[in-house]
């Protein structure tokens, strides 16, 4: 049974309580099109947490690409506070591409549970829901996760 026959009606219920109702269609087959494009999905242990996943990573680009340019906001304060920030930037991408080294390491419904309760802040009520699993489960798998957070971050400040 194909993933979209499994999982279609609860990938269309997670979007469209993040979404308009117009767009939901076009979320949904941005979120297959992505699966048809990434390698070794035979090994996805939880194919529905790793589907909310990827929805959640579609989701966050769409509503990013909303939200309209402006350009009156860009004057020669504001440029310069920017240039002033560029270390702590530097910084924070530092410690980005640490904490995605360690979400990429762990399994992918800890994955699921991060990004939905740290990017979406999602609760854990929520979360329990939309993953089919207990709100316990769910604040294990955070404890742990933050864990292993805690430790890529300290690993960069060191």
């Amino acid at each position: 049974m194909s993933w979209r026959a499994r999982w279609n009606r609860n990938l269309l219920r997670f979007l469209g309580s993040r979404a308009r109702r117009q767009d939901i269609e076009d979320l949904a087959q941005e979120t297959y099109l992505r699966l048809l494009r990434a390698r070794d999905l035979d090994d996805v242990h939880n194919p529905e947490a790793y589907l909310i996943s990827v929805a959640s990573h579609v989701i966050s680009e769409w509503k990013q690409r909303q939200q309209p340019f402006d350009s009156a906001s860009f004057d020669e304060t504001s440029l310069a506070a920017e240039r002033m920030d560029l270390e702590a930037e530097a910084d924070a991408r530092m410690s980005q591409r640490r904490i995605d080294e360690a979400l990429a390491s762990v399994a992918p419904m800890m994955h699921a549970v991060l990004l939905l309760r740290l990017r979406d802040d999602r609760s854990c009520k929520d979360i329990a829901r939309d993953l089919g699993l207990t709100e316990r489960q769910v604040k294990r798998q955070l404890a742990h996760g933050y864990e292993i957070l805690r430790r890529a971050l300290q690993d960069v400040s060191s």
